[in-house]
């Protein structure tokens, strides 16, 4: 075990250089950036932990909240000796990234990549660029209680959203995602889930210090495109990019535009 208390299946930290800390989504793992190791050839530490709750990590005494989570963040940047870091968030993993640097500030981060992710899950009167679905809190909520009660019957609907529709590669994708999501504790998934839809952190990138790189895809099912014009527009030193043709996984859909948009913009820090 390391000073972490993770157990080594759950943790990659691989190559030396800046480092690049990967935050992996809702239900999934750390295996779901493995394209991403190809980085560390590019004078690049890269950094993967399994985040509580999930792959080889379990949750423990880890609060399921993102709040939870940000403090274990926090653990892995302090004893890591990762700073200054960038923090890539792909869908909650932003959202943790996020609750991290509102609660402690950008000590020790050199920059945010948001990967197809929203500051508020939920839409509402003043929000739309939550989910597309155009949920709002009451039915997200609702959500998690159909999730917590039924999980086998929402892995392969949650793997299924994760990537676009109709790739020729996408069948073997879904059932990758779906076999690794039906592992989770769906308790802790629902707890997290419901913790996610309820955070808000417009105002955290309204008024972030650090650059932040804003990736979206232009076939996401969960989040469109013009999230990461919004972020781009109110962060004070914000950019977006769009990758073609890939959905809420864009590292996995086509790692080698993603690794290029992560390493361009590391390097231009």
């Amino acid at each position: 075990m390391t000073a972490l208390q993770l157990p080594p299946a759950a943790l990659t930290d691989i190559g030396t250089g800046r480092p690049l800390v990967f935050l992996h989504g809702w239900s999934v793992d750390r295996t779901f950036f493995s394209a991403q190791a190809a980085l560390a050839d590019e004078g690049f530490r890269v950094v993967v932990p399994d985040q509580p709750g999930h792959g080889d990590r379990p949750i423990g005494q880890v609060p399921p909240t993102m709040a939870g989570l940000a403090d274990a963040l926090d653990g892995l940047l302090a004893e890591a000796g990762l700073a200054p870091a960038v923090l890539v968030g792909w869908s909650m993993g932003a959202m943790v990234a996020l609750e991290h640097i509102s609660r402690r500030g950008t000590a020790g981060i050199a920059g945010l990549v948001i990967v197809d992710m929203t500051p508020k899950v939920a839409n509402g009167a003043d929000w739309t660029y939550g989910l597309t679905g155009g949920q709002e809190i009451a039915d997200a909520l609702a959500t998690a209680d159909r999730m917590e009660s039924n999980w086998p019957l929402y892995a392969p609907r949650i793997a299924r959203a994760m990537f676009a529709a109709d790739r020729e590669d996408s069948a073997a994708l879904i059932r990758r995602a779906a076999d690794s999501i039906a592992t989770c504790d769906p308790v802790v998934m629902a707890a997290l889930w419901r913790s996610l839809v309820l955070a808000d952190h417009r105002a955290t990138i309204e008024s972030l210090p650090v650059p932040v790189l804003a990736i979206a895809s232009t076939r996401s099912q969960l989040y469109g495109p013009a999230v990461a014009g919004w972020i781009a527009g109110a962060a004070p030193r914000g950019e977006a990019v769009l990758i073609e043709g890939t959905g809420h996984a864009p590292h996995i859909e086509d790692p080698g535009a993603f690794n290029a948009a992560v390493a361009r913009f590391a390097r231009g820090l």
